[in-house]
């Protein structure tokens, strides 16, 4: 009988809220047996205990070593990452909505007045008001003796250049396309868990053969 191929693709990280944990929570299986594909992903590889939320650290070779207790005549190829994390919250945690809430604005209150200061600041060191000064004698002729609408059309264009920088309008994206600040919370992530990993590793904290 042919050995039966069998891939494995990992995510690099999962979050769950059951403390079994099965192959079919952390990665994608694939086999041309069905009844295999099926029965692999019903192993399980990790449990957590009693606490109410943690994390796991477990190496693609823990996956490989469950899977050939099943089917030690399958050949195993990984396609995915090859250590994973599991993050884990028992389901009867609730996180209060006004805690949330409050995280919410405070976030946004932090990333306005840190962007305002920041526009303020460059203006301050090109001195935008003499320079809209400036452009008002060359174009009309004549000395401002106070704020122009210069001013106001930059204000406006400051705006709307925000907006579609980050791809999004109140209530609405620009256009299909991932903002930067998506893209920056992506990488963020992956930083966060690779820290995690190497820091597992090292205090011998990441489940291995």
């Amino acid at each position: 009988m042919k050995e039966p191929i069998i891939y494995i693709q990992a995510e690099q990280s999962s979050y769950l809220n059951h403390p079994r944990i099965r192959i079919r929570d952390v990665c994608s299986v694939f086999c041309q047996d069905r009844a295999i594909q099926e029965k692999i992903k019903d192993i399980e590889i990790y449990r957590f205990g009693k606490e109410k939320e943690g994390r796991a650290f477990l190496s693609i070779l823990v996956l490989v070593q469950e899977i050939a207790k099943v089917i030690p005549s399958g050949e195993v190829r990984s396609v995915g990452e090859q250590d994973i994390i599991i993050y884990y919250r028992h389901p009867d945690q609730k996180t209060n909505p006004w805690t949330q809430k409050c995280k919410i604005v405070f976030v946004c209150l932090t990333c306005f007045l840190g962007m305002g200061i920041s526009i303020m600041g460059y203006n301050n060191d090109v001195d935008m008001s003499r320079v809209c000064a400036q452009l008002y004698a060359t174009f009309l002729g004549t000395e401002p003796d106070g704020p122009t609408f210069l001013e106001l059309f930059y204000s406006i264009g400051v705006a709307l250049g925000v907006f579609l920088f980050f791809n999004h309008a109140p209530g609405k994206k620009v256009t299909n396309e991932l903002t930067p600040l998506q893209v920056q919370m992506r990488l963020y992530e992956k930083d966060v868990n690779q820290t995690f990993l190497i820091g597992a590793a090292r205090k011998g904290e990441k489940v291995d053969v």
